[in-house]
């Protein structure tokens, strides 16, 4: 499937074809043409060499017929398991749980972890409403809970950390969507700050940093030009939930501002969720330009009004000349269960699909993982859980534009340095051709195959 819930086109009703390795001599004559006025050498040919000729063509015209048929034989199966994860959603919608379950049993006979994009979601999705089944009907989950591996989750084991550092790192190498959103962000923030003498940036979710390194290659850049104020100093203040894992981006950040030449100096916050933020953890020294960058953080403030409001006030306490906020675009905050559904399948529909075009290897180990601890994690949360537990939520730009308006922000436009770059870069890979950048107002959408994935937008502090 392609990533979207449109009907699927159903199978045509063609014959059952046997695989028939060489024709016989009627049907050999009646594929030739003036079959009545053959030569004995034409019949030769027909009978030797011709045959041969005509039994290739038959043998690769039924072969693309069987693919034809396999082809519509599977996207009704994903039809038909779309149709059932539908259902058994409505299901429990209405608190028939008995009957539920035995939809949801239908759905994981149709789902298969390492197959198709239909089927890998429908196996996740499947796993997520057994549970919320349990969740509903004794109140309680009898498994352990499973975290949803995020920025607003401590990670208690220390394997489980490692395990989620080395995915985070995977994922950011080889899908063509982080690089773009982190360069366009990154290109925003130089668009403002970029020439200033003194440079301090906020990364609310700094993780390895590597999107820093454009930061930096353009800093060493701008220190050949005898038309720019001279670089004396850029701040990076790392906010994190792993010490350790903010130390060790901290030296490779360290490392890599010393092969440039650049004068850094490195701030550590350590906070288990965003909702730790207060006045008091950040410093904006004298004479530095501030930006502030919030990677897919602010999400999990969503669930109440007044703490979002809160770290927000803190943030515009500190006057940034440049905030760029990004987010995953979807509405998986509906009050409604099964509203809330319909869009999750459709959000993730479109997402396993990427997934599908970036990492063809169905049994590639590294990429289930991808799916099964970070992906996984975020459907199970949305679909189980309601209240403060359901962390992972997600709005359109129309709602974080008045969350953000509301809290004293002005929106900034993007740069065509900003957008050219952006699209330059899509047109260097091979999966680019299926993205595109559209605009909502002054923020950008990113698409996938026309299903909104991920919206960018830039903020000025300073009213």
């Amino acid at each position: 499937m392609s990533g979207h819930l449109n009907e699927l086109s159903q199978a045509g009703n063609s014959p059952t074809v046997n695989n028939i390795s060489v024709p016989g001599e009627q049907y050999c004559n009646e594929m030739l043409p003036n079959k009545d006025i053959l030569s004995s050498e034409q019949t030769m040919n027909c009978e030797g060499s011709g045959r041969v000729s005509l039994c290739a063509k038959d043998s690769s015209d039924r072969e693309a017929l069987h693919r034809q048929e396999e082809t519509g034989l599977e996207e009704e199966k994903e039809m038909e398991l779309i149709q059932l994860l539908l259902e058994s959603a409505q299901t429990i919608s209405e608190g028939k749980y008995d009957h539920a379950a035995g939809l949801v049993s239908k759905c994981e006979d149709l789902s298969c972890q390492m197959g198709n994009p239909t089927q890998r979601l429908g196996y996740y999705i499947s796993d997520a409403l057994k549970d919320r089944i349990e969740h509903e009907s004794l109140g309680m989950l009898n498994n352990a809970a499973k975290p949803v591996l995020d920025f607003a989750f401590n990670i208690e084991s220390e394997s489980d950390k490692n395990e989620f550092c080395s995915l985070i790192a995977y994922y950011n190498r080889v899908l063509l969507y982080v690089k773009v959103i982190q360069f366009t962000s990154v290109q925003a923030i130089i668009d403002v700050v970029g020439n200033e003498k003194k440079i301090h940036v906020i990364d609310l979710g700094i993780r390895s940093g590597s999107h820093w390194t454009v930061l930096m290659e353009y800093l060493a850049h701008r220190s050949v030009s005898s038309s720019l104020h001279t670089l004396e100093l850029l701040r990076i203040t790392a906010v994190g939930m792993n010490a350790e894992e903010l130390r060790k981006t901290g030296k490779r950040l360290h490392d890599l501002a010393k092969s440039y030449a650049i004068p850094l100096s490195y701030n550590m916050v350590e906070i288990a969720s965003i909702e730790e933020i207060k006045e008091g953890l950040f410093t904006v020294k004298s004479g530095e330009e501030l930006a502030v960058y919030a990677p897919v953080v602010l999400r999990s403030l969503l669930y109440d009004p007044v703490l979002m409001d809160n770290v927000l006030s803190v943030i515009k306490k500190l006057r940034p000349r440049i905030i760029v906020n990004v987010e995953i675009e979807a509405q998986h905050n509906s009050p409604s269960f099964a509203n809330r559904f319909s869009e999750v399948l459709s959000h993730y529909m479109a997402y396993f699909d990427l997934l599908d075009v970036t990492l063809p290897d169905r049994i590639d180990l590294k990429r289930v993982k991808l799916e099964e601890i970070i992906t996984a994690s975020h459907i199970r949360n949305i679909i189980v859980y309601e209240g403060k537990e359901r962390s992972v939520r997600h709005v359109r730009t129309d709602e974080w534009r008045c969350l953000i308006i509301k809290a004293g922000f002005r929106e900034k436009g993007f740069s065509f340095q900003a957008m050219y770059q952006a699209r330059l870069l899509l047109g260097e890979h091979a999966s680019g051709e299926y993205y595109t950048l559209e605009a909502d107002g002054h923020a950008i959408i990113v698409k996938w195959k026309g299903t909104p994935l991920f919206a960018i937008s830039a903020w000025d502090g300073i009213k």
